[in-house]
């Protein structure tokens, strides 16, 4: 029903609290596309992801860059997001009121609004109960995962 790679991103933004992975999953699905452009959903999930992978690395510049361009985005057109199962107006109250907070508090991991109860039911089987809790790697592979991959040639 979904694509696989959707179903990584969603594995890792909501077990592993992997923002960073996130975007490399996606960008796989988002690459597939016949015409890929910054008009597909995929871009909207990956820049959210892209901004909280930044914000947890204390980067409130970046975080703020890439929240801006997703509501942005989000104000100007529908992404037909419900399509993947995400509440998109939620979403963007969301991420709008994450925006705001930050610089204000820690970082808060984020957990997308999920509408499709059969998906949200088949990605909490697979987490094998982590699903939504704090990530299970540590805060060196979260914060510096760029730093610390290595890339294929």
């Amino acid at each position: 029903m979904y694509p696989s790679n959707y179903l990584a991103f969603l594995h890792y933004f909501h077990v592993d609290r992997d923002y960073f992975e996130c975007h490399e999953v996606l960008e796989h699905e988002w690459k597939k596309q016949p015409d890929p452009d910054r008009l597909s959903p995929y871009v909207v999930l990956i820049q959210t992801a892209v901004a909280l992978y930044h914000e947890r690395r204390g980067n409130e510049k970046g975080a703020k860059i890439l929240f801006h361009r997703v509501l942005t985005r989000l104000q100007t057109r529908s992404f037909q997001l419900n399509q993947l199962g995400i509440d998109e107006q939620q979403l963007q109250l969301d991420l709008q009121d994450h925006f705001n907070q930050i610089g204000t508090r820690p970082f808060i991991d984020y957990d997308l609004p999920l509408i499709d109860k059969q998906l949200l039911a088949t990605c909490k089987r697979h987490a094998q109960g982590e699903w939504g809790k704090k990530s299970p790697l540590n805060e060196e592979q979260l914060v510096h995962k760029h730093l610390l991959r290595t890339r294929k040639t």
